[in-house]
């Protein structure tokens, strides 16, 4: 039996952030820590994903970033006490994609790792060429299905 998809919902300047910050690094990869909180809505698990904060990786090249363990907790102390919202917490990674390909079976591989670690479904995006988001979904180390990909209004 499947698992029940995942709602998506992408909030606030989350796009913006993942695309400014993924034109910037060109032509190396970038990626980062999304910021979002988990919601439970009738009969669906969504993610709410508000901010996509870098996690610069200094050895990054055209087809590789590296989320860095001690610079990711750093990163996440300081986005939270920055933006001092209440529901914020990890969700999920992020990295840009320069080339046109999706997410790889390494991502998806890391990805279920690191679902491993967490009560709720973790997201991967991706940005690819064009600001296309590819994403994944896992949780307790199974992929799992996204049932829609939504952008909501600023107030959310």
């Amino acid at each position: 039996m499947t698992a029940a998809p995942v709602e998506i919902l992408l909030t606030g300047p989350v796009l913006a952030e993942l695309s400014t910050a993924a034109w910037a690094a060109l032509p190396k990869e970038t990626g980062g820590l999304l910021l979002g909180w988990w919601d439970a809505r009738e009969n669906a698990e969504v993610i709410v994903v508000r901010h996509a904060i870098e996690v610069p990786d200094r050895w990054a090249t055209s087809t590789s970033w590296v989320r860095r363990p001690h610079a990711a907790r750093a990163a996440l102390s300081h986005a939270l006490t920055a933006l001092s919202h209440p529901l914020l917490g990890y969700v999920g990674d992020w990295h840009s994609h320069p080339g046109t390909c999706r997410a790889s079976g390494r991502d998806r591989a890391s990805l279920l790792r690191t679902s491993l670690q967490y009560q709720h479904p973790v997201l991967l995006l991706i940005h690819l060429p064009g600001d296309e988001i590819d994403m994944a979904i896992a949780h307790a180390g199974v992929p799992r299905p996204a049932h829609r990909y939504q952008q909501e209004s600023e107030s959310a």
